[in-house]
């Protein structure tokens, strides 16, 4: 573990808060980092192959991307929890079980953000209550037509893609 000689908050935003280290390392030594509260991600699992993804609109990149269904985890909330509320708020499905894959860390070269990755069995219909920021329709497929659709594209969302593959070539084996 690294002695951090002081630390400096540069941005503190809604989601994410930009600090800068100042390492004790015998220089001058810096590392910026994005603090990240974490997130959730979802596979959900219909009948047989078939899954429930979100087409969402990414304004960062501006584009409409597919995805798993996913969000940010507010304060003291399990991962857990966050998976069952976001799954049901972006696609308006309840799910009888719910199982974790894996936690992944996309950016550990300047964030501390895990995503922690589930999947979905046994949905029961309910109704979809999207955020007022979130652009999104839900589509069905199956997990060959979405991984193929992701590799197809010029924009894929990773944590969709390695959910999907994850899923495909690992989980399933385990089970």
């Amino acid at each position: 573990m690294r002695e951090v000689e002081e630390t400096k908050i540069i941005y503190s935003g809604k989601v994410v808060k930009l600090r800068i280290d100042y390492l004790k390392d015998g220089g001058k030594k810096i590392r910026e980092v994005v603090e990240h509260p974490g997130a959730v991600a979802v596979l959900p699992i219909l009948s047989g192959d078939r899954v429930l993804l979100v087409r969402q609109y990414r304004y960062p990149i501006d584009e409409w991307i597919l995805e798993v269904p996913a969000g940010t985890l507010k304060n003291g909330e399990s991962p857990e929890k966050c998976a069952l509320r976001e799954l049901e708020e972006e696609t308006g499905y309840r799910a009888g079980i719910l199982k974790k894959m894996l936690t992944i860390y996309p950016c550990p070269g300047y964030s501390t953000e895990s995503i922690h990755i589930f999947v979905a069995y046994q949905l029961e219909k309910t109704v979809q209550r999207l955020e007022e920021d979130e652009e999104l329709t839900v589509v069905e497929m199956s997990v060959d037509e979405a991984i193929r659709e992701l590799l197809n594209n010029d924009v894929a969302d990773s944590k969709t893609l390695l959910a999907l593959l994850y899923y495909k070539y690992v989980y399933r084996g385990l089970q």
